[in-house]
């Protein structure tokens, strides 16, 4: 898992449909909190077509990182 500057935490948890790119932010409502921003297929990451939360530059960047780390 990693915290961005703005506090948003980033993490991939495995599902049986695939890995799942997981974000949250203390300050988000209740109903978009732990919330998928997308996948990991092949390698890459898949954005969710509804989740443009999940493309700003430092959470793009921690998702490199995890996907790099191998987590």
């Amino acid at each position: 898992m990693i915290t961005t500057p703005h506090g948003t935490t980033v993490r991939i948890e495995q599902h049986p449909t695939g890995a799942l790119v997981i974000l949250d932010h203390p300050a988000a409502p209740a109903d978009m909190r732990n919330h998928e921003a997308g996948r990991i297929i092949g390698g890459g990451f898949q954005p969710a077509p509804f989740a443009e939360f999940g493309l700003r530059p430092d959470v793009l960047r921690a998702i490199a990182d995890l996907i790099e780390g191998g987590e």
